[in-house]
C-alpha cells in the first residue's frame, strides 16, 4: 500500500486532526529534498514543522537538543557531547533526570548523515517511522489494532515518558508501536495540546496497519452499539 493510502486511512480510522508525519534517517543527503535552512531549539519540533512539506535536515541542525541528538542516534562533536553531560546534570539538580538513566534511553543505531522529515503522505519511500498525535481515545483503537493491548504472555501496552524523542529508537528496536506521555520540552517546542500523546509506528508494524485498523475501529463500533443498549437498560428513563 502506498504511503499516501496509508496516511488516509490513519486520518480517516482514528479522526485525527494532525496528518500523520513520517521520518527516514539517511547516511546521505537527498538530491530532491530541500535542506532545512533555519534553527530551532530542538528536533521535535521538525515534526511540526514537517507538518507543511518534506525537508531534510543534518546533524547539525538537531546541536539545540543533545538529549534528542542522543536519541536520533547523530553524530556528535566533543563540544555537544560536553553539552549533553552539562545538561543532564542540570536536569539532575532539578530532580528531572537522573543521571543513571542515560545511558538506559534507547537511540538509533547505524551510520547516518541525518533525518528527512515530512507528511507521510508526500514520503515516496517507507519511512522507518511514523508520527502521531493521539487522544487516548485515539491511543486506545491504535493499541488494539497494532495488537499492543493482546492478553499474552508478552502483554503490555508499551508506553514511555521523557525525553520523548526516545520513544521513536524504542519503536524500532521492539517492532511495534509505542506511546509517549511527551516531555515538557516537546510540550513546549510543538505546542501541542495537553490532552495529546505521541504515538510511533516502526516500518515493521505499518504493511498490516491498513486492515487491522479497520478491524479495530469496526469491533469498537459494534461494542458501543452493545454498550449503550446495555446502558439503558440500566436507566429507561435516558432514553
Amino acid at each position: 500500500m502506498s504511503n499516501a493510502k496509508l496516511a488516509q486511512k490513519l486520518v480517516e480510522s482514528l479522526q485525527l486532526k494532525s496528518p500523520p508525519i513520517a521520518l527516514s534517517f539517511v547516511r546521505e543527503a537527498p538530491i530532491n529534498i530541500p535542506r532545512f535552512d533555519a534553527t530551532v531549539p530542538a528536533g521535535c519540533s521538525f515534526w511540526r514543522k514537517a507538518e507543511q512539506g518534506v525537508l531534510y535536515t543534518d546533524a547539525l541542525d538537531h546541536v539545540n537538543c543533545p538529549v534528542g541528538m542522543h536519541a536520533m542516534g547523530l553524530p556528535m562533536s566533543g563540544e555537544t557531547s560536553e553539552a549533553l553531560m552539562d545538561l543532564v546534570v542540570q536536569m539532575g539538580e532539578t530532580c528531572y533526570l537522573d543521571g543513571a538513566e542515560v545511558p538506559h534511553i534507547p537511540t538509533v543505531a547505524g551510520e547516518k548523515s541525518g533525518i528527512v522529515y515530512g507528511p507521510l503522505t508526500d514520503l515516496e519511500d517507507q519511512p522507518d517511522a511514523v508520527l502521531l498525535w493521539v487522544t487516548p481515545y485515539q491511543a486506545m483503537l491504535l493499541q488494539e489494532a497494532t495488537k499492543a493491548v493482546a492478553w499474552t504472555a508478552n502483554s503490555g501496552v508499551p508506553t514511555f515518558g521523557r525525553p520523548a524523542c526516545a520513544a521513536i529508537p524504542a519503536a524500532m528496536l521492539k517492532g511495534t508501536a509505542v506511546l509517549s506521555l511527551g516531555c515538557m520540552g516537546m510540550r513546549t517546542f510543538t505546542e501541542v495540546a495537553q490532552e495529546q500523546l505521541l504515538a510511533v509506528l516502526p516500518q515493521q508494524a505499518l504493511a498490516e496497519l491498513t486492515d487491522s485498523l479497520q478491524l479495530a475501529t469496526t469491533a469498537n463500533q459494534q461494542m458501543q452499539q452493545f454498550y449503550e443498549q446495555k446502558q439503558v437498560s440500566f436507566n429507561p428513563f435516558s432514553a
